[in-house]
């Protein structure tokens, strides 16, 4: 094999990813705008300027396509589910002011979610195991605090961990509505300050140790 014969191959895997990536890309918002059972392959192959067969040659079915863009949506917060000390709250906060840039991320996480309570709906056991992971990770963030009776009254690790986690999903919904008037981290931070009794630093410093 020679080095152009190499240098060649990179370069068709090099475009190969980025086509992948441009098809997710466009993709996103369409899933976001016309729900999974409303959009089509066709639609989001001319967003992308491919065509249809070269979209399936990608994903072979709508329902693949789905998948990768929520898997590649909540890559990030997938990345902490199996950190020793949980998942922290300083991270939704970030992530909630990264969702608001982000065209369409919202809006796809509210539609596919919301469809994807029937049974049938090929993310349904996307969701049901995003949602239990989240919660278990979050709430092994959030132990440390009850252990330390640093959680207002009433609340344990997990239901904290559900409420915070609700709460941003509304804000979320709302935002949508009214993005002028909706801070989405900032109020969740205020939620969080009526449940966590110490600062999220010390707490991230008492969860390491």
């Amino acid at each position: 094999m020679t080095s152009e014969t190499t240098t060649g191959r990179r370069g068709s895997y090099a475009k190969g990813v980025a086509k992948r990536e441009a098809i997710l890309d466009a993709a996103l918002p369409v899933f976001g705008q016309s729900g999974f059972h409303g959009a089509s392959l066709r639609e989001i192959a001319r967003q992308c300027g491919v065509s249809h067969q070269s979209l399936q040659h990608y994903f072979a079915t709508k329902e693949d396509l789905l998948l990768a863009v929520l898997r590649r949506r909540d890559e990030r917060l997938r990345r902490h589910f199996d950190d020793a000390s949980g998942m922290r709250l300083g991270e939704l906060l970030d992530l909630a002011e990264y969702n608001v840039e982000v065209p369409g991320v919202i809006q796809l996480f509210n539609t596919a979610s919301a469809e994807s309570t029937s049974p049938e709906h090929p993310a349904h056991d996307y969701y049901a195991d995003f949602y239990e992971q989240i919660v278990e990770s979050t709430s092994r963030y959030l132990a440390v605090a009850e252990r330390r009776g640093l959680l207002a009254p009433g609340f344990t690790a997990e239901t904290a961990a559900r409420v915070v986690l609700a709460v941003q999903d509304g804000l979320q919904l709302q935002w949508l509505y009214d993005r002028d008037a909706v801070r989405v981290a900032e109020a969740m931070r205020l939620v969080i300050a009526t449940i966590v009794t110490v600062p999220l630093a010390e707490l991230d410093e008492l969860s390491e140790s």
